[in-house]
């Protein structure tokens, strides 16, 4: 230090030590400041999800826009920023690839293909060999009746996104086409895919009226605790159908003017 203040003298010194420590002050507040913006972001990405469990849309939306202007690169606050019920969201999407990092264009490129499948379209482009599975077996759905398995490949698994979906895509296929082994092996998988379920009751009615290692009453008492209304009447009746032994318990459920009379 004293060699440089022979050199340089004692006012430039002191002036460029001043210069140093205002660099790095400056640096050190541009790093908290880094730090709270994604603390607010991670916050407000939670909140987001919170929403999307208990399918409130537009919470999910507002809380996700929030999260994506604290943290714009993160892929999962972008998405959730974007009301994926509008089939021009395919637009928003594609900008979203093109503004997080590299890495993490895979994720919102399955999401986009879902989007477009969603929507009743079919994706161009490839995709990783896990989503692009997950993509082909639900294009497949459409004109299928009871879904056949899901094969994934083994070294590259989709996005959760994409089997959440599928989860519930394939118990609804099987619902729809009746089969009785087909309902409940999708509603096996769908109720471990998506435990916060928002239909969880209904998703677990259905799993112990098709199993028969589970007692009559404790059917009763689960069936119960389905809402009262047109669409608990509808599952009883379809359970009933699928499980005809399990009508001496189902059917008392009904209202007595219903149909299951």
């Amino acid at each position: 230090m004293n060699a440089l203040i022979e050199q340089w003298g004692a006012r430039n010194v002191g002036i460029a030590l001043l210069v140093v420590a205002a660099l790095v002050l400056t640096a050190a507040v541009l790093i908290g400041w880094e730090a709270v913006q994604r603390g607010l972001g991670i916050m407000a990405l939670d909140r987001a999800q919170a929403a999307a469990l208990i399918d409130d849309r537009q919470a999910t939306v507002a809380h996700g826009r929030e999260a994506a202007s604290w943290i714009p690169k993160e892929p999962a606050a972008g998405i959730l920023a974007i009301d994926l019920s509008d089939p021009a969201a395919k637009e928003q999407l594609a900008r979203l690839e093109l503004r997080v990092p590299a890495k993490q264009r895979p994720t919102v490129a399955a999401i986009n293909a879902l989007h477009q499948v969603h929507h009743g379209g079919t994706p161009a482009g490839s995709l990783a060999a896990g989503d692009q599975a997950v993509i082909s077996h639900l294009l497949k759905l459409r004109t299928a009746g009871s879904p056949e398995s899901l094969t994934l490949p083994d070294a590259d698994p989709p996005q959760a996104a994409l089997l959440t979906y599928a989860a519930q895509v394939r118990f609804r296929a099987a619902w729809n086409h009746g089969e009785r082994a087909a309902v409940l092996a999708t509603a096996g998988e769908l109720r471990l895919q998506m435990p916060r379920h928002p239909d969880v009751v209904g998703i677990e009615t259905v799993l112990m009226a098709l199993s028969p290692s589970i007692p009559d009453e404790a059917l009763r008492s689960q069936a119960n605790l389905l809402p009262r209304g047109a669409r608990r009447d509808l599952i009883l009746l379809k359970l009933m159908a699928l499980a005809p032994e399990r009508a001496v318990i189902l059917k008392p459920l009904l209202p007595t003017t219903g149909a299951g009379k």
